[in-house]
């Protein structure tokens, strides 16, 4: 039977795949980049900080070369023309509104900067060993995040502050900012090395889609080994200690999530049976953490804030809801879903920020609403959906939703199709996150977040990389033996 282990690196004659280790430096640099640009002085960080991606931009060109001068084409994959029509109906959202170029871009950029990894990853050769190795590194760089994360709600917040915390940064009108360091953290919360609780949350959960993908890869016993238990409790401590609700809720359901994807339906129902009793637990534990969490010394501001249980259990009071709904996401959401029914403006108010507000501002008929849509315009994009519906409109967030939907379906299929822990590892880990993502992303602008989207988009082209890696030796396997070996370097390809 033909694996994805017996053609590997006897059929492919390559050189050092300085292209995968770049990837995978980078991939392990960017989790502490911050933490480490800002022990710099001046202005070297601000510089720094756009290195890595001036860096894959290069690198897609040399891949894509690469292929073209040895003979290859560049490698399909099911959303190339999914993201020609986005980028379609975004030229068309521009000029139906009037947006200006620049600001479009740069609204653009946060949002796909690392699909160039994408293509970079499925157009490169990856050896099993090299997969292998990138799926350990992740593991990794998330546990050590997870771990950081936990620790830091020991120790007193100037300490955090003064020693994690990154600094903040100015180019031109743009401006970095960093919670973590002016200390405007909900009080009590952590953020690893990031600039915010939110970039570190998003980037746990990916951690634990990849934790529980890899334990649950072969089957076996439903309670994984010791190394997994203990990496699966620093992400999730490390989670419920960024103080993010909507995270660590999501964060409680990915297993579940992982069960369904690997299709795991017995194991599924047993699990939710427990999920009544784990929750009836996890909501005493809230409530003696909240009174416990005093008698740490290093406890500092947190006997300021509410008790954890009531952070954590307020979202399901009536008056919670409310108040998001009248002031918060709620009213974002009423605006903008009113705004483009109103208009008819299917193809959304433009990716120009300064546009889409003015746009909106337009449908609104009281001051004191106009006024509201301008001071907070800070947290227009933290229900990113809904703010992604604004700038690009139904019709761009629908191809969104398709792109989303063709990239789950291949992990699935890699799922299916291979025996593999890695593979399976792989597939699952994304079909897990794409569920993630989705859900996460109706309270956190979660693809501007460098270390997430960064992830996302590397995981889904490791997955589309190993989808033609694994058609290729399904086809092998099923012709004559002799033209099968000499024409595995053609299928690798």
């Amino acid at each position: 039977m033909t694996t994805l282990y017996q053609p590997s690196e006897r059929a492919v004659e390559r050189a050092t795949n300085y292209s995968f280790w770049i990837v995978f430096g980078i991939a392990l640099y960017t989790p502490f980049e911050e933490f480490f640009l800002r022990w710099l002085p001046g202005i070297i960080p601000v510089a720094l900080r756009f290195v890595p991606e001036f860096i894959l931009y290069w690198l897609l060109f040399v891949v894509c070369c690469s292929r073209l001068m040895r003979g290859y084409p560049l490698r399909k994959t099911p959303i190339d023309w999914l993201i020609g029509a986005f980028f379609l109906a975004t030229i068309i959202s521009m000029v139906l509104n009037s947006s200006p170029v620049i600001g479009s871009i740069i609204n653009l950029r946060t949002i796909w900067r690392y699909l160039s990894v994408f293509y970079i990853v499925v157009n490169m050769d990856i050896s099993p060993k090299e997969l292998k190795l990138m799926l350990n590194g992740l593991k990794i760089v998330m546990l050590a995040q997870g771990l950081i994360g936990s620790i830091q709600y020991f120790l007193p917040a100037g300490f955090n502050q003064a020693f994690f915390a990154p600094r903040e940064f100015e180019i031109g009108d743009y401006q970095g900012e960093s919670m973590a360091a002016t200390g405007d953290l909900k009080v009590g919360a952590t953020a690893g090395t990031f600039s915010d609780s939110a970039v570190l949350s998003a980037f746990l959960l990916v951690g634990l889609s990849l934790f529980l993908s890899s334990a649950y890869a072969v089957g076996g016993s439903l309670i994984p080994n010791g190394f997994d238990v203990s990496g699966m409790g620093a992400l999730l401590f490390g989670i419920f200690a960024s103080k993010k609700r909507a995270a660590l809720a999501i964060a409680l359901i990915t297993p579940l999530m992982v069960f369904y994807v690997y299709n795991k339906r017995k194991t599924l129902a047993n699990v939710t049976w427990l999920y009544g009793g784990i929750a009836l637990l996890a909501v005493i534990m809230l409530a003696v953490a909240g009174v416990a969490v005093e008698s740490f010394s290093g406890a500092d501001d947190r006997q300021k804030s509410i008790d954890l249980g009531a952070y954590f259990l307020q979202v399901f009071s009536p008056e919670y809801w409310q108040q998001s709904n009248e002031q918060a996401r709620g009213w974002f959401m009423q605006v903008i879903l009113n705004g483009l029914f109103n208009t008819q403006s299917w193809f959304g108010f433009g990716p120009d920020f300064a546009v889409t507000q003015e746009s909106l501002r337009e449908t609104l008929s009281s001051a004191s609403e106009m006024a509201k849509l301008e001071r907070d315009a800070g947290v227009f994009d933290d229900s990113f959906w809904f703010a992604f519906i604004a700038y690009f409109g139904i019709v761009g967030t629908v191809i969104y939703g398709f792109i989303l939907k063709r990239l789950y379906d291949a992990a699935r299929w890699l799922i299916r199709s291979s025996a593999e822990p890695e593979l399976r590892t792989l597939g699952a880990t994304f079909a897990t996150l794409v569920f993630v993502t989705v859900l996460y992303t109706f309270v956190e602008r979660i693809f501007r977040l460098r270390a997430f989207s960064f992830y996302f988009w590397l995981l889904a082209g490791l997955v589309i990389n190993m989808c033609h890696m694994k058609m290729a030796l399904i086809k092998a396997a099923r012709q004559p033996h002799a033209t099968a070996i000499g024409d595995s370097r053609k299928l690798l390809q």
